[in-house]
């Protein structure tokens, strides 16, 4: 019945259009700012986030509602048996613990279905990656199987890292790396990613100043990435679009790029970032 659904979360920032040419269905994630519950990219988008950014005394995030999940699950399975979920890292969130209780709920009623769950071990873009590549798998007709196949390779090959302007929030939220509390002593841009598949936040360095900080994110994919390998990336920005802009020619000046989209975070991330520059990326 069908072929195999895509389903994720709002930290994957895939562009809008890829995730309707590939109907890939997207759960808002919960925030709440000031003491108002908002979902992510439903009741709350970037424009609107970054206006009242200065604004903010109290930020709050949590996963997504139980029925945010089984609605989903409702829907699609009126016309597929087959559903494939990825989410962001399960260290990071409680999306997935969330998904898979919703799975349980939903399958009492309904045995004949399968859902797979995936723990993306990732963020951003990079988890954007998994899940494009298994909807073009999806597309193809391929299998459940295959296509969870399909998002263990990716898992393994996604990379992504980030430049912020304080570490601040990121210490706020508990979401830091360990190693990277010196940074924010010495005022400098602290960069920090998810770079070897374990799910955490790693340190990946820091940099004084916007440029030199664009300069070593570049660096960073050049340690992963030979000249001449075809690279997919998507860079990201949150309250300047012009400085993903920037960061986006560097890149395409850099590299073999055969896929390339630039994105904004959303407010569920940008609220525990702060104002950010970033790229994910595969070979």
């Amino acid at each position: 019945m069908g072929k195999v659904h895509l389903v994720t979360d709002t930290v994957c920032c895939l562009p809008d259009n890829l995730v309707k040419e590939y109907d890939i269905s997207i759960v808002p994630m919960s925030l709440t700012i000031n003491g108002k519950p908002y979902r992510d990219q439903v009741d709350i988008g970037p424009d609107e986030f970054w206006k009242m950014f200065d604004e903010i005394k109290e930020f709050k995030t949590g996963a997504p509602a139980l029925h945010e999940f089984t609605n989903i699950f409702s829907n699609l399975s009126k016309k597929t048996d087959d559903i494939a979920c990825v989410f962001v890292s399960k260290a990071l969130s409680a999306t997935y613990e969330a998904a898979c209780q919703a799975r349980e709920l939903f399958l009492r009623d309904n045995p004949g279905k399968n859902i797979e769950i995936i723990d993306s071990r990732t963020a951003a873009g990079a988890q954007g990656f998994i899940v494009l590549e298994m909807a073009r798998a999806a597309a193809a007709g391929k299998s459940l199987k295959e296509v969870v196949s399909t998002a263990n390779n990716m898992i393994a090959r996604v990379k992504f890292a980030c430049a912020l302007e304080t570490l601040k929030y990121l210490i706020k939220s508990g979401r830091a790396p360990k190693t990277a509390y010196l940074g924010e002593l010495m005022h400098v841009r602290p960069i920090i990613g998810m770079v070897n598949n374990t799910g955490l936040v790693e340190n990946l360095g820091r940099a004084r100043g916007k440029e030199k900080s664009m300069e070593r994110l570049v660096e960073l994919v050049s340690e992963y990435v030979k000249p001449d390998q075809p690279l997919h990336v998507i860079v990201h920005y949150t309250n300047s679009i012009e400085d993903g802009k920037q960061l986006e020619q560097m890149v395409l000046s850099r590299f073999n790029c055969v896929e390339h989209y630039m994105t904004p975070y959303t407010p569920v991330m940008s609220g525990h970032t702060g104002p950010v520059f970033a790229v994910s990326f595969y070979v």
